[in-house]
């Protein structure tokens, strides 16, 4: 009986912590126009309401305010301290949302996935503001 115990322990330990590693991020999903796959989306939201979507697909950040529809630009953010050179191109059609992108995409997803904080600088014209998202 006591090795059964120990497997189940083992199981139950390895589901939490494997739940833990993922749980970081909420989970948004879709369904594609044909209807036949589904897609799943991380993301996080701030205080301020503000939306940063981890598209795994495009391997690339989605930043989201829908209260300021000014032209923005982002160039620089912040990953658990350590600064990533980004570009930033607006949706034509979704002036609240701009894709975030990198240079070396599949090591920036992976420093994504794992972030306990992500720092967005933002720059609407002249003004520059600093949004953090605390990924728990």
């Amino acid at each position: 009986m006591m090795p059964l115990y120990r497997l189940l322990m083992v199981a139950i330990l390895l589901a939490l912590t494997s739940q833990t590693a993922f749980a970081k991020w909420d989970e948004e999903r879709d369904v594609t126009t044909n209807g036949k796959d589904e897609l799943v989306y991380y993301f996080k939201t701030n205080d301020q309401g503000q939306k940063l979507v981890l598209d795994k697909y495009v391997k690339r950040l989605i930043f989201i305010q829908s209260d300021r529809l000014y032209k923005r630009t982002i160039r620089l953010i912040k990953v658990d301290g350590q600064s990533i050179e980004v570009m930033s191109d607006p949706f034509s059609r979704f002036p609240e949302q701009t894709a975030i992108t990198f240079e070396n995409k599949d090591e920036v997803l992976k420093k994504l996935f794992l972030a306990k904080k992500i720092e967005v600088f933002v720059r609407y014209n002249r003004e520059e503001s600093l949004n953090t998202f605390q990924i728990r």
